[in-house]
């Protein structure tokens, strides 16, 4: 089988980026394009968030724990409560351990470093694709 026929048997990722910085959002988005049969949508702060996962209902909302207005946190509180099963990742550029410390771990599916962001969303979108195609 080749590798193009591998990929559509893949299943398709839809994956929200929230960051309130645009570069962020674009390095990241730029990214998980060349990953396949991934779709993705960008939101800019908690509101916008919200709204875009009650009509994209993605898999996977890869969140940056210092927006603007309401926190990363916050909103993955506010998504956690009305929809459980959203995976939701936090990242940020500071250590986040800090952040494991702080017990968020129980909001969150994982954290992502922000200066290993490339090999921590390899890992992350191995693991989901694996978990979705799991019986």
């Amino acid at each position: 089988m080749s590798k193009t026929q591998q990929q559509k048997n893949l299943p398709k990722l839809k994956v929200l980026v929230v960051d309130d910085m645009a570069s962020m959002r674009i390095l990241v988005i730029e990214y998980l394009r060349r990953i396949a049969n991934i779709v993705v949508r960008e939101a800019s702060d908690g509101d916008e968030a919200i709204s875009q996962v009650k009509e994209f209902s993605p898999d996977i909302v890869l969140m940056d724990i210092s927006l603007a207005g309401m926190s990363g946190v916050e909103v993955t509180r506010k998504i956690k409560s009305d929809f459980p099963n959203i995976r939701i990742y936090l990242f940020s550029a500071y250590d986040v351990n800090e952040y494991r410390n702080l017990k968020y771990d129980s909001l969150s599916d994982g954290f992502i470093q922000k200066s290993r962001l490339k090999t921590e969303l390899q890992q992350m979108i191995q693991t989901e694709l694996k978990r979705k195609d799991a019986p």
